[in-house]
């Protein structure tokens, strides 16, 4: 998962007066005329590149010739009887995806520098990518779970780039470059070119006692999982990345607050808007939370994040060390969690293109391994599982989310401008009685002159 930087919006006060207020946060509401207009991608500002690019290597362990453990965990061997993902579009929002012949890639767009797309320097949307839709080779055992799903790559987010120019304020700016306001405008994009799938593995994490406007980003999920009808996954977010503090796994306060609501500490963007949107947490090969994977009321469901490959642009597993005699980092996180999803999702896409994104979501929801008490706020549902969402018989559900209306702000309409046309009249003859009071002794004048 790679954290956004949350500059280029404003505060929004949503009735909090105090921090201690603002931890009992409720669902969002999703404002339907904030949706942002679509166009060419580009970046708010200029940017520069200020660092290298990123490399990805093959370190000993997991073994890259081998199939992932994510991969024999989820048994996606199996599900390719019923579905490989053929004809689903699944869109990237990420650093950027370089295709290969394993990994082909339609151009989205670049909003870091206004380009198409098709560059990764940061060796994660690449990755990403990759688990969700790498073809299969005889040299390796990397492959993605919908191999026959097509990718088209939106560069959203960059650690290797910042803005120009920044005011003093704009520490957080330098990081990287990318935007909640970048990425709901990626959202938008992705749905408007088709998508059936949209992949987020880019988080924003915002303190509930200093809510940020998530106006445009919330229209934005809407936009694309209602009228668009593409299911939106997006990674739960990674503690100790960029003001990421772990939320309670479940201690509901009161009966009515199942998912406990009222002990967030961190929101997790956009996964919050969990009526529009399948967050992912991260769990082990062996079916553990992850400690490190965000929780929250929004987790829906849990896939491997750990002992991850890919390809970038061949077989990897790791980041280099940072130091010499230091080890190479693992590939972790809800990042590939959520690709594991979205290739799930478009598994069941391609065998049941008659439902619609709210029924595919259900379908993984109600096939996912429940935890023991039903939900969790760091598994969700479940883990989830590929060949039980291809073919259990399980009703499809509502068509769209069956509460999301409650939830969306209905701006009430402008009231009829007043009716000045008799006034106006009145005015106009009024004018002409005047004017007509003073033409005629003008006119006497004159016909006494002559």
């Amino acid at each position: 998962m790679r954290i956004i930087a949350v500059t280029a919006v404003t505060l929004l006060t949503v009735g909090l007066s105090n921090p201690a207020a603002a931890l009992a946060i409720t669902p969002p509401q999703v404002d339907r005329l904030s949706v942002p207009a679509d166009g060419s991608p580009s970046p708010d500002q200029p940017m520069r590149q200020s660092n290298v690019c990123a490399t990805a290597i093959a370190a000993e362990e997991p073994d890259v010739s081998l199939p992932a453990a994510g991969f024999t965990m989820l048994n996606i061997a199996d599900a390719w009887k019923y579905s490989t993902g053929a004809g689903v579009s699944v869109a990237v929002i990420d650093t950027g995806v370089t295709p290969g012949p394993r990994l082909p890639a339609l151009p989205g767009g670049d909003y870091i520098t206004g380009g198409d797309g098709l560059s990764d320097c940061d060796a994660h949307g690449t990755i990403v990518a990759s688990v969700i839709a790498a073809k299969a080779s005889r040299t390796d055992g990397v492959v993605g779970v919908a191999p026959d799903a097509s990718v088209i790559s939106i560069r959203q987010s960059s650690r290797a780039f910042e803005p120009t120019s920044f005011g003093s304020g704009d520490i957080e700016a330098r990081k990287k470059a990318g935007t909640v306001s970048t990425l709901a405008r990626a959202i938008v994009h992705a749905a408007n070119l088709g998508a059936r799938v949209i992949n987020v593995s880019v988080t924003a994490c915002i303190s509930s006692a200093e809510p940020l406007d998530q106006r445009t980003i919330g229209a934005a999920a809407w936009y694309a999982a209602t009228v668009k009808d593409a299911v939106i996954v997006a990674a739960a977010g990674n503690v100790g990345e960029e003001g990421c503090a772990q939320n309670a796994t479940l201690h509901p306060s009161h009966p009515g607050d199942r998912r406990d609501w009222s002990n967030v500490r961190t929101i997790s963007s956009p996964s919050w808007f969990s009526d529009y949107v399948l967050s992912v947490g991260a769990v082990t090969a062996a079916g553990s939370p992850i400690d490190k994977s965000l929780a929250g009321p929004w987790v829906g469901v849990a896939a491997p994040g750990a002992g991850v490959t890919g390809l970038s642009p061949g077989p990897v597993n790791a980041h280099p060390p940072a130091r010499p005699g230091e080890k190479a980092v693992p590939l972790w996180g809800t990042s590939f969690s959520a690709a594991y999803v979205s290739g799930v999702a478009a598994l069941v896409r391609a065998r049941f293109p008659h439902l619609s994104a709210h029924q595919v979501v259900n379908r993984i929801l109600q096939t996912a391994h429940s935890p023991a008490r039903g939900v969790d706020n760091t598994i969700g549902h479940g883990v989830v599982d590929p060949v039980a969402a291809l073919t259990f018989d399980i009703p499809p559900g509502e068509f769209a989310p069956a509460g999301p209306q409650s939830r969306v702000l209905t701006i009430p309409a402008a009231p009829p401008a007043p009716d000045h046309r008799a006034r106006n009249i009145g005015v106009i003859l009024a004018v002409i009685a005047i004017l007509g009071a003073m033409i005629v002794p003008l006119l006497s004048l004159a016909r006494r002159s002559r």
